[in-house]
């Protein structure tokens, strides 16, 4: 009884713990992808001119990279600009929070663990 109790703590312990770091990681993965489409449209955009023939082949190289979200002429990547900011601030924001979160489920298992066993 007593292992299948412990069994049991650990594992509402480790499984929040786990779906944290998971979000974090597809967070961090997801905003590195979008900073390095922006940062590449951001470089066609800013292309010399000449570099492309007409402004549809400057479109196709922004979209060859990223497909946007919607399109709306200059529109075209406002979505994808304020998801990273808003991204950007999110993770700066959570960051703490999410620190404490974590302490505390540790915190939380090893006393609920401790106190099976005593």
């Amino acid at each position: 009884m007593k292992l299948t109790l412990t069994l049991i703590t650990v594992a509402g312990g480790l499984l929040p713990l786990i779906a944290i770091i998971w979000g974090g990681q597809a967070l961090r993965r997801d905003y590195r992808k979008l900073v390095d489409d922006l940062d590449a449209i951001d470089s066609v955009i800013g292309a010399p001119e000449g570099t492309y023939e007409s402004s549809e082949a400057q479109s196709a190289a922004m979209y060859a990279i990223r497909q946007p979200a919607f399109n709306m002429g200059r529109l075209t990547y406002t979505y994808e600009w304020a998801q990273r900011l808003v991204w950007e601030q999110a993770m700066n924001d959570l960051r703490g929070p999410a620190w404490l979160a974590t302490t505390g489920l540790v915190l939380a298992t090893v006393a609920g663990t401790w106190s099976i066993w005593i």
